[in-house]
């Protein structure tokens, strides 16, 4: 077989190879695609393993290094190395020309020339006196540490946490041991060891997620909130009421708030635990314990009076307690206090009765009074009668209910002695050397010594009491008893309660007020009123048996 030699071009060879090619691939290096290429410092999230500020020559590190779009290392969080110009303490003894002051002398070398070397510590090589890494000899202050001998320091002692200090070849401290556990200034919070932050690190904390209603948080050098900021606009539970922040109480301080301000009796009272308000857990009536006894009604020997054991109020009834039972306060805005816990005053017999049966009823006790047709459950304020109302006048008591009621006018007398007998009392409270000004709210306007200087009650309990502790018994408002209005029977009686009726109905009031001078005071002083008389100078309190 004969075979004919043919030609071909390199040209044609080439394009029939490419031609032939079945897979075609093409290398680009491409910034951004996720793969670390020749002359790419990182790119992405592709970063050399061990990459660390202290690796490439810095002192500390301020944060993670990333990679930037240039797929070069950010080495913004690398903060001081040698040769910034800025001498390092612990790091660094010089920083180029700058020997921070030192010279061959003030290191102990003698004369001689001191210098920087590369890795910013002093070269002593020109000094007279010179010191040798590695002679077994600490030469402070130009060697840190010689093998063991560390000069006394620690890694406690430089502030971190725990570690072994070491001493490297150049005799200096090898702090690798040291930052494991790490320090205050690290950049990390080391919650174990207590840190709350680190620098402008923090923890994603802040003034008002630690409920201060505002400020800028900072961290102090140890590591520790600075809470000044955040306490200048406070918080619920730093014991100052932010009224700002709608802060009614904080804590303990109640801005005065009591169970009598008011008008609840005595008590505690509680902050809630928003700061919002103060929560009552208060007695609504205090009752205080009277003795039975038997006392002297005048100078007469004969007329003496008998009362059983009973409990009375600790105070008249204030606005607070009224207006809890009635819903309506009728007081006078102008001749009163305007709080709580000031006396209920403008309010006649009938409301006084009133009063007490709906507040039995409020209790769960047994009323002690009875109207034909009145249902005091039902009965609202308006509906009580404010003229002379011949029904009312025929009310009648059952002495043995546990309910409220008003006090017996020798009931009253024998608690205003304070449970001794002695009828000529000038006030209730009187030992015959105290003053009527420390004991009663009276005479406003009569110029004797200690009356009242101002034109209206005052709230309740804020004079001294009498000895059984009742406050106010002869001054502030004058106060309704049970009795019709009639001259006592001479001689003995027992648990006297008035005559059962009288042709004008007037029922008997006890006590001074804040409106008449001192001679109302008097424990035997007594006044009388129709039933429906209302005035700001009258109120009442109550008794249980």
């Amino acid at each position: 077989m004969t075979f004919k030699h043919s030609r071909f071009s390199v040209p044609f060879l080439l394009l029939f190879v490419l031609l032939s090619c079945d897979t075609q691939t093409t290398t680009v290096k491409s910034c951004g695609d996720g793969f670390l290429d020749p002359g790419e410092q990182c790119d992405g999230n592709q970063i050399p393993a061990q990459t660390t500020c202290r690796e490439l020559g810095f002192h500390q590190q301020d944060g993670p290094i990333v990679c930037d779009s240039e797929c070069k290392l950010d080495l913004s969080v690398c903060v001081f190395q040698c040769g910034d110009g800025t001498i390092t303490p612990d790091y660094e003894d010089c920083e180029g020309e700058d020997l921070d002051g030192e010279s061959c002398s003030t290191l102990g070398m003698g004369g001689g020339t001191l210098a920087c070397n590369d890795a910013c510590k002093f070269d002593t090589s020109n000094c007279e006196d010179q010191a040798q890494c590695g002679d077994g000899v600490l030469s402070l202050p130009f060697e840190q540490c010689e093998g063991t001998d560390l000069g006394g320091q620690s890694c406690a002692a430089m502030g971190y946490y725990g570690g072994q200090l070491l001493c490297d070849q150049e005799c200096a401290f090898d702090l690798t041991p040291c930052e494991g556990f790490g320090r205050c200034g690290d950049n990390t919070i080391q919650s174990a060891y207590l840190e709350d932050c680190e620098g402008t690190d923090l923890g994603g904390q802040s003034c008002t997620t630690m409920d201060y209603y505002g400020g800028v948080l900072l961290c102090s050098d140890q590591c520790r909130f600075d809470l000044a900021p955040c306490e200048a606009f406070g918080r619920c539970g730093d014991a100052l009421i932010q009224r700002e922040f709608l802060e009614g109480c904080d804590g303990a301080n109640l801005d005065g708030v009591t169970c009598r301000t008011l008008g609840l009796g005595t008590g505690t009272i509680e902050c809630s635990q928003d700061c919002l308000s103060a929560i009552p857990a208060c007695e609504f009536i205090t009752l205080v314990n009277v003795p039975g006894g038997t006392f002297h009604r005048n100078a007469n020997l004969a007329d003496t009076s008998t009362v059983t054991a009973f409990r009375i109020s600790e105070t008249e009834i204030t606005r607070g307690q009224w207006t809890e039972i009635m819903g309506t306060d009728p007081s006078s805005d102008t001749y009163s206090g305007g709080g709580a816990g000031d006396p209920v005053q403008r309010v006649n017999w009938y409301h006084a009765i009133a009063f007490c049966n709906k507040l039995s009823l409020h209790q769960g006790l047994t009323p002690v009074y009875s109207v034909s047709g009145v249902n005091f459950a039902n009965l609202v304020y308006s509906e009580i009668p404010t003229s002379n109302n011949a029904t009312w006048n025929s009310v009648t008591a059952n002495w043995t209910a546990n309910g409220y009621r008003l006090p017996t006018e020798m009931e009253w007398i024998w608690a205003a002695m304070g449970a001794i007998d002695a009828w000529d009392k000038p006030f209730a409270g009187s030992d015959g050397s105290n003053l009527i000004g420390d004991y009663a709210v009276f005479g406003f306007g009569s110029g004797e010594p200690g009356a009242t200087p101002t034109e209206r009650s005052d709230a309740v309990a804020g004079k001294l009491p009498n000895e059984l502790g009742l406050y106010d018994m002869t001054g502030n408002v004058s106060e309704w008893v049970w009795d019709l209005y009639a001259n006592y029977p001479a001689g003995a009686l027992t648990d006297y309660r008035g005559p059962s009726s009288t042709t004008d109905n007037y029922r008997c009031r006890r006590g001074g007020d804040w409106t008449h001078a001192s001679g109302s005071c008097e424990i035997s002083d007594r006044s009388t009123t129709y039933p429906h008389i209302r005035d700001y100078f009258i109120g009442f309190r109550v008794v249980r048996k």
